[in-house]
């Protein structure tokens, strides 16, 4: 890790934990499939995190960390999302390092096949200064292939209980 690499992730919104784990430790395991790699990694993660409606989605995306999350345009084979926000800015302008964002890709192309119940996969539009445009494509013929899509149970993330503190 280089000087500059360290002080901009410890005095990034991200912290040194969260940066280097996502931006240092994974692309050095993962090494040329780390794109590849995150973006199952992601849709991993919505199997973790279903839910139901785009606001959820919207309000999920930004507590994982991941980004203010905003729908720009919609039509019945496709959505185009804008993904920004200060962590987002933050890793598209961090001097001479690469970023990914295939975890945010698979991680949104599953969430939206999830509330669809069609196939959808993601791939970025667009790469600007300070987001990122990701385009889902759903296939709505593909709802009758049951052994592509899974029934899931969403999480209700508004009528959450406080964790148990009795350990």
């Amino acid at each position: 890790m280089s000087q500059k690499l360290y002080d901009s992730l410890l005095n990034s919104k991200r912290g040194l934990i969260n940066g280097s784990l996502r931006d240092v430790i994974l692309p050095a395991i993962l090494g040329k499939e780390t794109d590849e790699m995150l973006y199952w990694i992601g849709k991993d993660i919505a199997r973790q995190f279903p839910v139901g409606s785009i606001d959820d989605l919207q309000l999920i995306t930004n507590q994982l960390g991941f980004g203010d999350l905003s729908l720009q345009k919609k039509s019945a084979t496709s959505q185009l999302w804008k993904l920004g926000g200060p962590i987002v800015q933050e890793r598209i302008n961090q001097s001479g390092e690469q970023t990914s964002f295939g975890l945010e890709m698979g991680f949104l192309a599953q969430e939206i096949e999830f509330q669809l119940m069609t196939v959808a996969e993601a791939e970025i539009s667009e790469l600007k200064k300070n987001c990122v445009l990701i385009e889902v494509k759903n296939d709505p013929q593909s709802n009758a292939d049951n052994e592509r899509t899974e029934l899931v149970t969403f999480l209700d993330l508004h009528n959450h209980q406080p964790a148990d503190d009795k350990e």
